[in-house]
């Protein structure tokens, strides 16, 4: 395990990235909280119990503190991720200056900003380690319940299946991620591509 670790921080440093031991816990750590946050949401809505908005912060803590440790091959889009993310924060704080016509619209579009940033981290995980469980969020589950939520008036039961999907999505994504040790594909196509070139010479 040590010497994988090793080989692992090796190849991502000559890729020019910034890597260690403490960048990669707190990304799995934010994973995690992002799984604890979406269990109390599927557990606690359909309960109608108020605290169920402690597992939406839970969820968006996580979704930034592995956005910040991101490890992607373009810079470009992890601060896209982050503009992103960090845009449903200011939105989301907004909501609580408006008038209360327009502040439920506008609290959930932050909050779906911030799901936002989470499919696109989720995207990543599919197209980096073939995870489907991250096209599935990516490309169905955030995206349907924010616009389900923002279109449409709020159903409790369509909401309370979702919150479950989305939390054994993520679950079973992050098990995989916790677990996962191998580097980025797109960074050992890189890695292989300099190897080419660098014989080629």
């Amino acid at each position: 395990m040590l010497i994988t670790r090793l080989a692992i921080k090796e190849q991502i440093s000559m890729e020019g990235f910034t890597y260690s031991r403490r960048h990669d816990k707190f990304y799995r750590a934010g994973m995690a909280i992002q799984v604890l946050g979406a269990a109390l949401l599927a557990v606690l809505y359909p309960l109608e119990s108020p605290f169920y908005t402690l597992g939406i912060m839970l969820f968006e803590a996580g979704v930034l503190f592995s956005a910040v440790y991101l490890l992607i091959g373009m810079p470009l889009i992890k601060k896209l991720i982050l503009l992103i993310i960090l845009g449903g924060f200011v939105l989301q704080a907004a909501g609580f200056y408006i008038s209360e016509e327009y502040a439920g619209s506008v609290i959930i579009g932050g909050i779906g900003l911030v799901c936002a940033g989470a499919a696109g981290m989720a995207g990543n995980e599919a197209y980096q380690f073939r995870y489907r469980e991250g096209w599935l969020l990516a490309l169905f589950g955030f995206p349907i319940m924010v616009i389900a939520n923002l279109l449409g008036r709020e159903n409790r039961i369509f909401n309370s299946v979702g919150f479950s999907v989305l939390f054994l999505l993520l679950l079973s994504l992050a098990g995989k991620r916790l677990r996962h040790q191998k580097v980025p594909a797109c960074m050992q196509r890189d890695g292989i591509e300099r190897e080419k070139n660098k014989y080629q010479r």
